[in-house]
């Protein structure tokens, strides 16, 4: 019989530590925490006769504890604890880091992406046009000066590496992805799934170098393949930072999937073409063409045909081991 939960609590300990405790009818039973930050897991602690645990939090935001008590027959009982927002340490005290102000030179596709690539985490203000030929008009939202424009002001011009500006404040850059400037500093504080994302967005707006770029480096520091051309949905997510991972160039990944390390997206002939909520465990090999909703690879499985949906596939050739899907619900993520 399903027993009940009389007590779950929150208590914030030293300003970031998330203290949960739950407590069922009985004491032999186990417990498993779920910590969920704005809607998504983030930690997930196994079952362990622990009634208490501590997470650490990293960042300010909603959270929610989602716990699981099973019983001696493997029963389970599934309780959420209630929102907590989480502020951080305050840091009004602490001096703000100012960004620095950067103008890119040159009025062409691979200035435009640079643009896109460096304005997340910098602040850009402008197209520099040494030819004067555009000045006065927007380009990707910015707008295009005169070196004229910016002498005195504190700018850094980014500029490719040679052009010759020594009146100015300047920060080369070249495509070469195992060199480091300016360009790849800013890389490494992506993802490889934002990074995917980035090189997606340069594709759809004709900057096909920009995309090569940012593909090579995903390739240079993940050990992965993970093309711009391919369609992945939101909230899919790679294990790991992706390592390992090689996607076919036109496969087609649902929303909400999880690719684990050393996993192959690949083809015999048919276009590879992945459901929603799919897992896949670390070293699959996906070469069959669809699989479903709601599906789960095991780990190193090896699919060669089309896998339907709701289901757990294994082995080599991948056969279907489970259509009970309550069992597996951890790995996959409904929306």
């Amino acid at each position: 019989m399903k027993q009940s939960i009389n007590e779950l609590t929150l208590e914030l300990k030293n300003f970031y530590q998330l203290v949960v405790t739950c407590h069922g009818e009985h004491k032999h039973t186990k417990v498993s925490y779920y910590l969920i930050k704005d809607q998504e897991v983030i930690e997930k602690i196994p079952y362990s006769r622990n009634h208490s645990h501590t997470f650490n939090l990293h960042e300010r935001g909603r959270y929610r504890v989602k716990v699981f008590i099973r019983n001696a027959e493997g029963e389970r009982t599934i309780k959420n604890s209630e929102d907590f927002r989480y502020k951080d340490f305050e840091t009004k005290d602490h001096p703000v880091y100012q960004k620095k102000m950067y103008s890119i030179v040159g009025v062409h596709r691979n200035a435009a992406f640079i643009k896109l690539l460096m304005e997340k985490h910098n602040t850009i203000r402008s197209f520099i046009d040494p030819t004067n030929q555009y000045c006065g008009q927007i380009f990707f939202d910015l707008p295009v000066e005169s070196l004229e424009d910016i002498k005195g002001q504190n700018v850094t011009l980014i500029a490719l590496e040679g052009l010759e500006l020594d009146d100015y404040q300047t920060e080369s850059y070249t495509l070469k992805v195992s060199e480091t400037n300016i360009l790849t500093t800013n890389l490494h504080r992506f993802l490889a799934m934002d990074l995917y994302k980035l090189s997606r967005t340069f594709y759809e707006n004709g900057l096909t170098k920009g995309a090569e770029y940012v593909k090579d480096f995903i390739r240079h520091k993940f050990n992965s393949y993970i093309p711009y051309t391919a369609e992945i949905g939101e909230g899919t997510k790679l294990g790991y930072g992706g390592i390992g991972v090689v996607i076919q160039k036109s496969a087609k990944i649902g929303k909400n999937c999880t690719i684990s390390q050393n996993v192959t997206i690949g083809s015999r002939g048919k276009q590879p073409v992945i459901g929603d909520n799919v897992y896949i465990a670390p070293g699959a090999i996906c070469i069959g063409g669809t699989i479903g909703d709601n599906v789960v690879v095991g780990a190193n499985a090896v699919v060669t045909k089309d896998i339907p949906s709701n289901c757990v596939v294994a082995g080599v050739p991948a056969q279907i081991i489970s259509t009970d899907m309550e069992k597996y619900e951890k790995y996959v993520k409904k929306e």
